[in-house]
């Protein structure tokens, strides 16, 4: 969607990474799921390659293996890298990057391990310190196994990610990124991405207001979300008044825990039983029991009714 909407209520966020990026920092983007963390991402490497001098690596793989393979092909296209540092024929070493094709060498290269991968990819980045960047889509993933080779990464370039939380084994690695929450967009901004949506695609809706409204508080600041709902409604010839009232989406349910009060009212229930006990009050024990029976019956129809969309 954001090659129709552009970054409506992002551009604020993008020059604070920008400007955090220029200073040489290490730096996580987190959020749920949606939230725009890779469109902020791209964005701001949209503005960081219009220095000549950098050499930006783009990954878009989520699992670790593709990951460095991904690394591996943005140094040796870049010239930062000789194809002999990945096992491959010392021929190729003579060859223009640019004439290196990848598909024909992938199968080859994906043969090494991570560790071996990593022993091509530090000492390159280290000869080029300062001047490549890696942005990566999505480092949830890290593991423990994983820590070692992405920190020694982190001490030759300069690394920029994504995360949709930080697992706490790994928290080394979060130690050495400045860490930017991306927030939910703004119910204003919601609805300017709505309306552009509307007039640039020219969707035909019965009454705009009541649309805008509606998938504005599905989404409940999510734009992934609102990207999911403006794109089915867009598959509709006109979008009326009973269409738009169906319109669903898991991002507009709202959740309560009520762990707590189940928590309080168990501890309540526990507590009085053994001040019946302690009085030697029948009648408060008994009905101390009841509760008890009412409230461990009902938590698991109150848990399978937590949900409640809007």
């Amino acid at each position: 969607m954001k090659h129709i909407t552009g970054l409506i209520g992002r551009d604020d966020l993008v020059a604070k990474v920008t400007r955090e990026a220029r200073k040489g920092r290490h730096i996580l983007l987190t959020g749920p799921v949606g939230v725009g963390k890779s469109v902020v991402l791209d964005a701001v490497i949209d503005r960081l390659i219009v220095r000549s001098d950098l050499v930006v690596l783009h990954v878009n793989e989520h699992q670790a293996k593709g990951q460095f393979l991904e690394i591996a092909r943005g140094l040796l296209e870049s010239g930062l890298l000789k194809p002999s540092a990945l096992e491959l024929n010392d021929e190729l070493d003579e060859l223009d990057p640019a004439a290196i094709q990848w598909l024909r060498i992938k199968r080859q290269a994906g043969r090494l391990s991570i560790r071996d991968l990593t022993a091509a990819i530090v000492p390159a980045l280290h000869a080029n310190k300062g001047r490549v960047i890696i942005a990566v889509d999505d480092l949830t993933g890290v593991t423990p196994t994983l820590l070692a080779f992405w920190l020694a990464v982190c001490d030759a370039a300069q690394l920029i990610s994504c995360a949709n939380e930080k697992r706490k084994n790994v928290a080394k690695l979060w130690w050495k990124m400045t860490e930017i929450e991306v927030p939910p967009l703004s119910p204003e901004s919601a609805r300017a991405l709505a309306q552009e949506y509307m007039t640039q695609t020219g969707m035909l809706v019965e009454s705009p207001p009541l649309f805008v409204g509606h998938v504005v508080q599905q989404a409940n600041g999510n734009p992934q979300a609102l990207a999911d709902l403006l794109a089915d409604s867009s598959k509709e010839r006109v979008v009326d008044k009973a269409r738009i009232r169906e319109m669903r989406h898991a991002a507009g349910v709202r959740y309560f825990d009520f762990t707590p009060v189940m928590i309080i009212a168990l501890a309540s229930v526990v507590g009085a039983r053994y001040l019946a006990i302690g009085t030697g009050d029948t009648e408060l024990y008994i009905f101390a029991g009841m509760v008890a029976a009412v409230v461990i019956s009902a938590r698991v129809f109150i848990f399978r009714g937590a949900g409640k969309a809007n």
